[in-house]
């Protein structure tokens, strides 16, 4: 134990040498325009309560009305009894706000990317993730064991070129035949703030035949007419195979989800 705590010990001091050191810092109060920290009424510039919903009175009295009804957890698996009512009814709300067949939620933003793209992706396919994507989502192109590809920021003519080599790839004796190529981006950076170019991104892919994933964190009840989101405010909703979002940031709990065709979700 003492050789483990002391390496621990070495390698976090040089993290903090570093200035790369981060601490958590509980908050006393709830989500709002000002919080209570360290005994401190601070103006509150950090959150991603957009809306404002998080302490949201209607939505406060639901959450405690759901666990009142069913309790503090699922106590399984959704595969074994663990699939409660309320997880039917949100992915059906989920699906239809975002005007697609249906939709699965999960427990994080982190954990929809992870529990996404390895599910759907193979070794002989390939995904091209724009350079600012958010770390979820490389973390899970990586663990999808696809070939990954990065493209320079918004630029489509180094998309382009990478689709034209992914489509120009052989079969191979180890993986069979050539598989499919996803392009995996968000549609508001959580990095700049700035946009996808997202009507010539949908024709790019569409001229290669390849699939889009949009991570539409944190445009999801913002942009569009409906606040679906980018896809619905540049009028290519039903031309996006993976439709990602966030249950935080807007709309104000936690949690995540994927939207799409019943087959992608089934």
């Amino acid at each position: 134990m003492p050789d483990f705590t002391h390496e621990l010990s070495r390698r976090l001091e040089a993290i903090r040498e570093q200035g790369l050191y981060r601490e958590v810092r509980p908050v006393a109060s709830a989500q709002g325009p000002r919080l209570e920290l360290n005994g401190r009424t601070l103006l509150n510039f950090s959150s991603n309560d957009y809306l404002g919903l998080a302490n949201d009175p209607q939505l406060r009295a639901a959450s405690t009305a759901a666990v009142e009804r069913y309790g503090a957890g699922c106590g399984a698996a959704r595969l074994v009894c663990g699939s409660l009512a309320p997880h039917q009814e949100l992915e059906e709300a989920l699906a239809a706000f975002k005007g697609a067949e249906a939709a699965l939620s999960f427990s994080s933003g982190y954990a929809t990317a992870l529990g996404s793209l390895p599910a759907l992706l193979h070794p002989r396919d390939v995904v091209v993730i724009d350079k600012l994507a958010h770390a979820c989502l490389v973390d899970a192109a990586r663990l999808s064991g696809a070939k990954l590809r990065v493209f320079a920021h918004n630029d489509l003519n180094d998309l382009e070129r990478i689709l034209r080599w992914a489509d120009r790839r052989p079969a191979t004796a180890a993986h069979g035949p050539r598989g499919h190529t996803l392009i995996v981006t968000e549609s508001v950076f959580s990095m700049d703030g700035d946009q996808a170019p997202l009507r010539e991104l949908v024709e790019l892919k569409e001229r290669f035949g390849a699939w889009l994933m949009l991570d539409e964190a944190h445009a999801t009840g913002l942009l569009g007419s409906r606040r679906r989101g980018l896809a619905e405010e540049c009028g290519v909703s039903d031309r996006v195979e993976i439709q990602m979002g966030t249950l935080g940031k807007a709309l104000g709990s936690a949690g995540g989800f994927i939207c799409g065709a019943r087959v992608l979700i089934d």
